[in-house]
């Protein structure tokens, strides 16, 4: 994609400027939940909603995400099915992909050191989606669980607060205490190998040929 003012030429999956005046720039990552609008007016009361009639709704397509867009074999990292859905996460230069049917499989939470961070990653039963964010609470690396599946409602075991599944507190000793967001989306296999090739992905082969069975080539 390109931008307007300074024509620009920017990667549309991590924000990188390839070309032009602002070559060597990054884009500011922003936290994007995929979520149910139930969820969303739970958590922000006095939302405003975007009005269909934008203009440009000629634009507007389904999106199914998962869905298959080629054969496997096309890209060049097959340690998972092309479009298997994960959760993506950067810290420290360092990136790891989250399947999504193995942080279900392992309790909806998987409590993680990613570039030498504590961190956390939340899949939300509900939404099926989920973020990344820090363990680490003042003095403390917290240890986070699921609470509540019905509600995407997590817990931490060392002090019992309730959290959201945008990593706010909403019930407990660090009740109104937001967790610092780790950059992560949800995402499809073949893009984030493809962007970033020496990615660690969370479990073995093992795990992953059981869950989610076996790709074209058998797991690496």
């Amino acid at each position: 994609m390109t931008d307007r003012e300074t024509g620009t030429l920017w990667t549309h999956f991590d924000g990188i400027s390839l070309s032009g005046p602002l070559k060597g720039e990054r884009l500011k990552f922003l936290p994007m939940q995929i979520t149910t609008w139930e969820e969303w007016q739970r958590l922000y009361p006095h939302t405003t909603v975007l009005d269909w009639n934008t203009g440009f709704q000629y634009n507007y397509r389904p999106v199914t995400p998962g869905a298959s867009v080629g054969s496997d074999a096309d890209f060049n990292d097959t340690r998972l099915p092309a479009n298997a859905l994960m959760i993506g996460v950067e810290s420290n230069g360092e990136f790891k992909s989250f399947p999504h049917q193995l942080i279900e499989r392992d309790g909806y939470v998987v409590n993680d050191t990613v570039g030498g961070s504590p961190i956390a990653v939340f899949h939300a039963p509900v939404g099926d989606s989920g973020l990344a964010y820090s363990r680490v609470v003042g003095d403390q690396i917290l240890t986070f669980q699921i609470e509540i599946t019905s509600i995407n409602v997590y817990s931490d075991r060392e002090t019992g607060t309730l959290w959201s599944s945008t990593g706010y507190g909403i019930d407990g000793p660090l009740a109104n205490t937001q967790l610092e967001w780790i950059p992560s989306f949800n995402t499809e296999w073949y893009g984030w190998a493809e962007y970033h090739p020496t990615t660690a992905i969370y479990g073995t082969p093992t795990d992953w040929n059981a869950v989610m069975g076996p790709a074209p080539n058998g797991f690496k």
